[in-house]
């Protein structure tokens, strides 16, 4: 007898069977029900990851996640903490913002852009709580 796919699970040949024959609501149904689920099931999670691969993303679907806000600046989270640490070390604002800058190779405005953006995040959060 030959040995089955590695991993495998009922759940996941029932979704890959209507992934397969086109039925992608009732698959999707079938997935995020199984991921939901408590215990740990590899087979699940393979197709899950296999179908999220083959998906992917149309063209403005990222900005679709996003709400429609812009994209936030690479390395926008490790240049405000760092600048807020300098701040929080006694540094001045002019200080913190140049050493940032120099530190990861951007200019200050990016340094002004990121900052603003956290703080912004941080003031969202508040509201939440």
């Amino acid at each position: 007898m030959a040995a089955l796919p590695f991993p495998y699970s009922q759940a996941a040949n029932a979704i890959e069977n209507a992934i397969w024959e086109g039925r992608a609501e009732e698959a999707l149904q079938k997935l995020i029900h199984a991921l939901r689920q408590k215990p740990d099931d590899r087979a699940v999670r393979h197709a899950a990851a296999n179908w999220i691969e083959r998906i992917g993303l149309p063209p403005g679907a990222q900005k679709r996640l996003r709400n429609g806000n812009p994209e936030l600046p690479e390395d926008w989270l490790d240049i405000s903490q760092m600048f807020g640490e300098l701040q929080g070390a006694g540094r001045t604002y002019a200080e913190a913002e140049a050493k940032t800058a120099a530190h990861f190779g951007c200019s200050n405005r990016h340094v002004q852009r990121c900052v603003a953006e956290w703080r912004r995040a941080s003031a969202y959060r508040e509201e939440e709580e």
